[in-house]
């Protein structure tokens, strides 16, 4: 039969003689309260749907006023064109409110491939609404 080893290990506070000791610090930034901000919470983002919320709710009221001022009897515009008008003005504000919002929610998603789209996209609906608004 096979013999049995046993091996025994050398007690834990002793240490070899030969043995080389390194220690190796690496410095983690930190900021002034130990975070990384690495995005928002989900704190900031609930803030920042509630503001769009509210928001869309108070331009759908501006919308309707819009559209209502175009059909009525100072500007008499056909319903289709001011209804068309108010969906322009509608999303020109929405999208315009959107660069708001994301400045809010977080300084880190303030960068140029969010802000030229939603620009880009107010600006599209703010000519729309006033080109429309100025037929007959």
């Amino acid at each position: 039969m096979a013999e049995k080893t046993v091996s025994i290990l050398p007690p834990i506070n002793q240490s070899p003689d030969n043995a080389q000791t390194t220690t190796i610090q690496i410095e983690v930034p930190s900021q002034g309260n130990n975070q990384l901000n690495l995005g928002p919470t989900s704190k900031e983002i609930m803030i920042g749907s509630g503001v769009m919320l509210v928001l869309a709710i108070i331009f759908f009221v501006l919308r309707m006023a819009f559209v209502n001022y175009l059909i009525g009897p100072s500007m008499k515009r056909s319903p289709n064109n001011a209804g068309f008008a108010g969906w322009g003005l509608f999303g020109g504000l929405f999208f315009g409110s959107a660069i708001g919002c994301t400045a809010l929610v977080s300084k880190l998603y303030m960068t140029l491939p969010i802000i030229i789209p939603l620009a880009c996209l107010s600006l599209i609906c703010f000519v729309i609404a006033l080109v429309v608004a100025s037929k007959k």
